[in-house]
């Protein structure tokens, strides 16, 4: 069902995003390792969820995950292998995680290997691995999605000195959907469903929601699973998506400057240009150019013809939220 909050799993399921799978199943399969891209809420996970599933791959969720030990615990987990298996010598205490990661990544073989939200990723070990595995390991498959910070960045730009030099992947991005396409998910949503709704309830959803399929798809579960009214399916799905997305922002602004980040949040909020930002917040334009960098790379703030701003309406309401 397309109002299922799961992260969609397989083909039937995935609304409106033929195009982009196609494309990702023909780069994975010409060999390439891929990045999906995209903001918050706009099916990135049911994208290579989906690709994981119907090609008999792995799916690694890597949400939190630091340490190469972290990380590769989870690989490990999800590919099914145990560590008896790979037939390695290890310490009685500690694991060479190095060495697990390479077996591991040998014994998945042509499979494609799904890394999501791989920004949190802090060690730098993991990209010499990923070199290895480049170099020795030619059949894997690897798909990434993330913020385009931390590791993605590295991944995604890679300097002169990173062991990823030269082998940037493909990139698919994933955006809102249209006015029109949001309309149709609802509808077939309500279809499946067996609820019939007002065209002008429809309206506003969109209005409101703005092509976000994450939140419509709140939407639909608040209103045909819940049996909510209109009224409080919407205002439903406004608190929720706020609670998620304030996690979310207390998790980017761990080990930054907080307190500079949530003024310039709350500045952009509707909109503001640099030298209004500035002004307000009197933070010296190496800084701000650094934040403002930052926050749209997190693809939190969007900029356009010189104005900066939060274009979904949940991520505003929840920077509305936040305490210096």
């Amino acid at each position: 069902m397309l109002f299922d909050l799961k992260p969609k799993e397989r083909l039937k399921d995935l609304f409106g995003r033929e195009s982009e799978y196609s494309e990702l199943v023909r780069l994975v399969e010409n060999g390439s390792w891929v990045a999906v891209l995209g903001k918050r809420m706009t099916g990135k996970t049911s994208l290579v969820k989906t690709l994981a599933r119907e090609r008999a791959g792995v799916y690694v969720n890597l949400l939190g995950a630091r340490g190469l030990d972290s990380v590769m615990a989870r690989i490990l987990s999800a590919s099914g292998l145990r560590l008896e298996e790979l037939a390695l010598t290890l310490g009685p205490v500690n694991v060479k995680w190095s060495n697990v990661a390479a077996n591991v990544l040998e014994k998945i073989g042509d499979k494609p290997l799904v890394l999501d939200e791989v920004q949190d990723v802090a060690s730098v070990h993991f990209l010499k691995i990923l070199k290895n595995v480049w170099d020795t390991y030619g059949r894997l498959r690897l798909v990434f999605t993330g913020s385009y910070i931390g590791l993605m960045r590295n991944i995604l730009e890679p300097s002169a000195g990173s062991p990823l030099y030269g082998r940037r992947p493909a990139v698919i991005t994933l955006n809102p959907f249209s006015k029109e396409k949001s309309i149709e998910f609802l509808r077939k949503g309500f279809k499946q469903a067996g609820f019939t709704t007002q065209e002008n309830e429809l309206n506003e959803v969109v209005e409101q929601l703005n092509g976000y399929v994450g939140w419509l798809t709140y939407y639909g579960h608040f209103r045909c699973i819940q049996r909510k009214d209109h009224r409080e399916a919407l205002d439903s799905t406004l608190r929720e998506g706020e609670k998620i997305i304030l996690a979310e922002l207390r998790n980017f602004l761990r080990n930054r400057k907080r307190e500079h980040y949530i003024r310039v949040l709350k500045m952009v909020r509707y909109g503001a240009r640099w030298s209004e930002i500035k002004a307000e917040t009197g933070l010296n334009s190496k800084i701000l150019a650094d934040i403002l960098k930052a926050l749209r790379s997190a693809m939190l703030v969007d900029e356009e013809d010189g104005v900066y701003r939060i274009s979904d309406l949940v991520t505003r309401r929840a920077v509305g939220r936040l305490r210096l």
